[in-house]
């Protein structure tokens, strides 16, 4: 199954033939020769990559390493990313990924889980920020880019928590400024993948990408393009252009949003 792309702003990735894998600048990982030809496909459509807020959730820690799942269960999805300067050609390389993301059961890592009372409104001042297990770091993990702009990730399909439509998390370190945004799932593959275990023992989520204050915000912008299924995983592909101006991570996206 292929899911669709989000609303593109018309930017093509140009130049550069696929090649084979070659390792990311840290020599933490690969990027294999599939990921490259998705990621520098004319037929992936390069988006504008929109600032979000951060959430509460962020942690310095945030091990070099592409397989982040750890010990947490939940289907496999690969991720790979591609990041491009303004001119939608120059390739970033170098640049600092982090993601954070929460497990199936919408807990992150070193974090206490949070159950919303009902009609609670939920707010990153209303949930709590204490660091309660401060050796945990499952789902949470970082890469530089290669020549190329590209990262990848191993890691699961993310699960849900009150008031947000699923999503992983990521800042991108250019130089001595970041750019924060969020990433997101098509709703229809959501609804198939929590059907499924170890997803549905759980109750319905409360939100999706439709009824999501954060998403509404430019959020399509940043909808992963699938590919797999429900049963043996997905992955996910994207590519961004991003500005080596821009704002710093503390200034990036609303101060006061729902949390994670």
């Amino acid at each position: 199954m292929t899911a669709p792309l989000g609303r593109s702003i018309g930017y093509a990735v140009t130049g550069g033939e696929p090649r084979a894998p070659q390792r990311t600048a840290d020599h933490t990982g690969t990027v294999e020769e599939d990921l490259v030809e998705l990621l520098a496909s004319t037929g992936v459509t390069c988006r504008l990559l929109v600032e979000q807020t951060r959430g509460p959730y962020h942690r310095a820690v945030h091990p070099e390493r592409r397989e982040i799942t750890e010990d947490r269960d939940g289907l496999p999805l690969r991720l790979g990313l591609r990041l491009l300067a303004t001119d939608a050609t120059t390739p970033l390389a170098g640049v600092l990924v982090e993601v954070w993301q929460a497990d199936h059961v919408g807990r992150y890592s070193g974090f206490q889980p949070f159950e919303a009372r009902p009609g609670q409104v939920v707010t990153s001042e209303s949930v709590p920020h204490d660091v309660i297990a401060a050796g945990e770091t499952y789902l949470r993990g970082s890469q530089r880019t290669d020549e190329r702009g590209m990262c990848a990730f191993n890691t699961i399909y993310p699960g849900w928590y009150a008031s947000r439509t699923v999503h992983i998390h990521l800042i991108a370190h250019l130089g001595d400024r970041s750019v924060t945004t969020q990433l997101y799932f098509p709703d229809t593959v959501t609804d198939e993948v929590f059907s499924r275990p170890p997803y549905r023992g759980r109750p319905q989520r409360d939100t999706t990408n439709a009824t999501d204050s954060i998403f509404a915000d430019g959020g399509e912008q940043m909808i992963l393009d699938l590919q797999g299924d429900p049963t043996t995983g997905y992955t996910g592909v994207l590519c961004v252009v991003l500005d080596r101006q821009a704002r710093p991570a503390s200034a990036a996206g609303p101060s006061a949003e729902s949390d994670g």
